[in-house]
Parts: C-alpha cells; sequence; structure tokens
C-alpha cells in the first residue's frame, strides 16, 4: 500500500513538474482570422523559423518579466532592424492638418521591448508590428531573450512572416497597346501609342508549410490585374476628299494577368471617345521590375560556396 501511495505522489509531482515547465515555454498561435488562439510551444522556432500570419501573436511566460533582456528585430530586403519602437499614430483628421498646415506633432514613443522586460505585456501581436514597420512575404522576425542572472542563458525565436489570404496591390505600369482594334468600322483606327496606367492588382501568396502541386504553383504565380490611365489613339477619317489624320486623347481600361511578377498581358479599351474599340495589349510594372531585377543575383549560399572554393585553393599555394 506503501508502495502505491509513494508511486502515485511520484506521478503528481512529475505532472505539476511538467505543468509548469510548460506555462514557462515561449508559446505563438501562427494565427487564422476570426479564429481562436492555439497556442502551441516555440521550442521548434530555434533552428527552422515557425510561420505566422498577420493574425498571429506570440506569448511570453510571465516569469520573463524583470528576470529576461528582451530584443526584437526584422530582417526586411535584406537589412536588419529593431522593431521595439513604437510612435503613437493619429486620426484622419490630425493627418490632413498636418498636410494642410505643414506641422509635426512631437507623438508619444512605445518601447515594446521594455513593455515586456517589466511586466506590462507578455503578447506580441503580428498585426501590431505590421501597423508599425513593413514586413514583405517571407521577411524574417526574430526574438532574443538573455537572462539576466546568466547572461550565457541566451535564446532565440524565428518566424516567418506570411500574409494569409488574399492580397491588394497597386503599381505604375508601362503599356505597349497591340494595335489590333476590334470593332474598327471603316479602318479609322490606326494606332494607339504606349502609355502608362495603374495597375490594381491581387494575388494569393503561397504558405510555407504546405505542399502544392505543380498546378497550384502555376495558379499561384500569377496576379490578375486592373489597369486604368490615359493613352492616345490615332484616327484617319475622311474630310472633302481627303483623309484626316487626328491625334485624339482617350480613357484606357482593361483586364490582364501578370506573369513573373512584372510582365502582364491583357485586354482592354477605349471608354470616353467614339469609336469606342478594344484591343490587346502588353505591360511592365515598374515597381515589380525593379524588384525583380535587385533579386536576380545569385543567392548568398552559392556565393559563399564559390568563395571559399576560391579561398581554399589561394590557401593551398601558400608556402610555410
Amino acid at each position: 500500500m506503501f508502495f502505491f501511495l509513494k508511486l502515485f505522489f511520484v506521478v503528481v509531482i512529475s505532472l505539476s513538474a511538467s505543468v509548469a515547465h510548460a506555462d514557462q515555454n515561449v508559446g505563438y498561435d501562427r494565427g487564422i482570422k476570426g479564429k481562436e488562439r492555439s497556442w502551441i510551444p516555440a521550442e521548434g522556432c530555434t533552428l527552422k523559423p515557425c510561420v505566422i500570419t498577420q493574425w498571429g501573436a506570440i506569448r511570453l511566460p510571465k516569469e520573463f518579466a524583470r528576470t529576461y533582456r528582451i530584443e526584437m528585430g526584422g530582417l526586411h530586403r535584406g537589412n536588419f532592424r529593431s522593431i521595439a519602437i513604437f510612435q503613437e499614430s493619429s486620426s484622419f483628421e490630425q493627418k490632413l492638418s498636418e498636410r494642410v498646415f505643414n506641422r509635426q506633432p512631437n507623438r508619444k514613443i512605445v518601447n515594446l521591448e521594455r513593455l515586456i522586460e517589466t511586466g506590462k505585456t507578455n503578447t506580441i501581436y503580428m498585426y501590431g508590428l505590421l501597423l508599425q514597420y513593413e514586413f514583405d512575404e517571407g521577411d524574417l522576425l526574430g526574438i532574443k531573450f538573455t537572462s539576466l542572472k546568466n547572461p550565457n542563458n541566451v535564446q532565440e525565436y524565428f518566424f516567418r512572416y506570411h500574409h494569409d489570404g488574399t492580397k491588394w496591390d497597386i503599381d505604375f505600369a508601362f503599356i505597349q497597346p497591340i494595335n489590333i482594334f476590334h470593332p474598327n468600322p471603316n479602318g479609322v483606327l490606326r494606332a494607339a501609342y504606349s502609355t502608362g496606367a495603374l495597375s490594381f492588382s491581387f494575388a494569393r501568396a503561397m504558405d510555407p508549410d504546405k505542399h502544392y502541386s505543380f498546378l497550384s504553383k502555376a495558379m499561384r504565380a500569377v496576379r490578375v490585374n486592373l489597369f486604368t490611365g490615359i493613352l492616345l489613339r490615332r484616327e484617319v477619317a475622311p474630310l472633302n476628299g481627303d483623309n484626316i489624320v487626328e491625334d485624339r486623347i482617350d480613357a484606357f481600361g482593361g483586364l490582364g494577368l501578370t506573369f513573373l511578377d512584372f510582365i502582364a498581358l491583357g485586354y482592354g479599351g477605349t471608354m470616353a471617345n467614339s469609336p469606342r474599340t478594344t484591343f490587346p495589349f502588353v505591360g511592365i510594372e515598374i515597381r515589380h521590375l525593379m524588384e525583380f531585377l535587385r533579386t536576380l543575383k545569385k543567392d548568398t549560399h552559392s556565393r559563399w560556396q564559390r568563395y571559399l572554393k576560391e579561398e581554399m585553393e589561394r590557401t593551398s599555394s601558400e608556402k610555410f
């Protein structure tokens, strides 16, 4: 009997210790809009980043307050920066008055790291970070905890940002109409010239935690675009036995698909002057083209391996 009582107390104590240990774990919720939080331990986020969406959150143990130093940072477009400082925002009315009267108020500053260290909060919401800092798809969020008593006790957690759902985008596009007009009564329309237009698009990014088929990847590799702008078109019309050439400004609108994230193919038409017509076109989104060119360089891993190879060859030829 005594043996069973002893075993019972050992099991109870062990369970209590495991619960206490679980309470001290850093947890995170990946984030699904409108769904209840589902906290899971962030132990697996130390080497391979865990995916977190704009609705996600990171919860820290209350025991971390006044016992750890907190450091937060984000990797955006190849540059690492601290993401601890927040500036109090203003309403639309205040922002409008700032433009009208050309003034900048001295707003209050909030340091999220200090709030966590003093125990005033223990939850980091990704939505709040996005209100102050820019994160692109795949950007990295890092959190570092350093024990105040033992600086050698360091914990680091990493999270990969993923925008869940459809994301809208706006860009300025260079449009080149293809001079195949339909309808074109009596061949009046002869040409439409290159022009600039606003591009409104939407797409859904691939979830890093999911595996997609080739067809699913191909469907998510394109964006649906709405283009709108002004173009110049050339018309030829008979007048007193002669053909009169006239260039006229017209409103333009069209739908298209964007490939490689910057090349657009679409079909549009004129909307203001008569005769109205439709035509195919090609386009290039300027901002997305610049981003594409920036990413053309070789990946850092390949460049590092090549450098190491060259270094080993150089070192092997040295004489000691």
